[in-house]
């Protein structure tokens, strides 16, 4: 019997996700509000994803998801830097990441990066190709983790 990582490296390499690295001044709500806006989303704040951190203790990150049932697409919002540690622990200088699961057939990543980019607000908007992420690195992981956190807990 496969377990619960096996699938998630399956669905994985079937439809990556689609991340991109935020570095802006806004608060996570405003910056929620502001892609609610610009992209027509509905972002909530969800439960905190938390992560363990530096000295085993655990790390909670603001998380915001929105649900794009039309074309199958999940969006979460992240803040990078939580109570212990960084979501992305190489990568401190972004403050949020935007992540898209799913087959996004019709450039909706691409097209909400487009409309981020309008907000003075926003320093940069860095795309990750996920394909050349390490397996082995925390960043895969962390995205791995979070992808059953989200469908386990979600409120």
């Amino acid at each position: 019997m496969a377990s619960i990582m096996d699938k998630l490296d399956f669905d994985l390499s079937r439809t990556f996700p689609k991340i991109a690295g935020i570095k802006t001044v806004l608060p996570d709500y405003t910056l929620a509000w502001h892609i609610n806006n610009s992209f027509e989303m509905n972002f909530s704040l969800n439960l905190d994803w938390e992560k363990v951190g530096v000295e085993n203790l655990m790390s909670r990150h603001r998380h915001y998801y929105y649900p794009f049932e039309d074309v199958e697409l999940t969006w979460h919002l992240i803040k990078n830097k939580g109570t212990h540690a960084y979501f992305f622990q190489s990568k401190p200088i972004f403050d949020f990441f935007l992540i898209c699961n799913g087959d996004d057939i019709y450039n909706y990543f691409e097209r909400a990066i487009e409309a981020i980019k309008k907000n003075p607000d926003i320093e940069n908007i860095f795309e990750f190709n996920f394909e050349l992420i390490p397996k082995k690195s925390h960043f895969y992981n962390n995205i791995l983790n979070n992808k059953l956190f989200f469908e386990d807990f979600y409120v």
